[in-house]
């Protein structure tokens, strides 16, 4: 296993990004509170738990696990000089170059929101909420668009718009609205966008990346918030 640690933003960006992330900690526990609270936990485990979710997923943020290593094989021409009596001559020749991508999922951004929604839908799945994740992945994926070196882009606030009225399908509520999101932004923003992402050929991807402030975490808690006013 590889891991790979790496800032989600730098510089300015980055002192603005922890700033900003440790500012909206209480609103991210509150989000976790929530959803907890409404799967039947008790207040102060809820709050505790929904705490130490908030504190790992921001001390994880920087850390990306490899979990595939794409390798390609590319053919170019290359042409090598031969000095003959002081005369250089050309060689042509075919070399042979070797490209990969690694593709890691991002712990703080991906790996714990997954498994707190995987926790989540083991307890209440059913086929109304598949159906409302599928119907959100495809709105999610229609809403997205792949760009070169930067990765899959949506609309700020599309993906959980999409979860909070896809989830209104299974009852609606934050726990279905939070697995809803989670899921949805995975398949239809990332899953689903993998091979036009790797099509550009990038040296390095991860899923999640931008650790609390990726999509699928911001969905996640955002989608929580809407779920109220749906």
């Amino acid at each position: 296993m590889r891991i790979v640690i790496a800032l989600p933003f730098y510089g300015v960006f980055g002192i603005f990004y922890a700033g900003l992330a440790v500012l909206l900690m209480p609103f991210f526990t509150a989000s976790f509170t929530e959803i907890l609270t409404a799967a039947g936990m008790h207040s102060i485990a809820a709050v505790l738990i929904a705490t130490s979710v908030t504190f790992l997923s921001l001390a994880t943020s920087p850390i990306n696990v490899v979990v595939y290593t794409l390798s390609r094989r590319r053919y170019i021409p290359v042409v090598d000089y031969v000095v003959v009596f002081g005369m250089p001559i050309p060689m042509p020749r075919i070399a042979l170059q070797e490209e990969k991508s690694y593709i890691a999922v991002n712990v703080g951004g991906a790996v714990i929101p997954l498994a707190v929604a995987t926790y989540l839908l083991a307890k209440y799945h059913s086929p109304a909420l598949l159906l409302s994740i599928m119907l959100a992945s495809a709105l999610i994926y229609a809403v997205s668009r792949v760009v070169p070196n930067v990765g899959v882009v949506t609309p700020a606030f599309a993906p959980p718009i999409i979860a909070a009225l896809s989830a209104l399908l299974a009852g609606g509520g934050p726990v279905a609205t939070y697995i809803t999101a989670v899921y949805g932004t995975i398949v239809g923003a990332d899953l689903l966008n993998i091979k036009k992402v790797l099509s550009h050929r990038p040296p390095f991807m991860s899923i999640g990346g931008a650790g609390v402030f990726d999509g699928i975490y911001l969905s996640g808690v955002v989608s929580t918030l809407l779920s109220k006013l749906v």
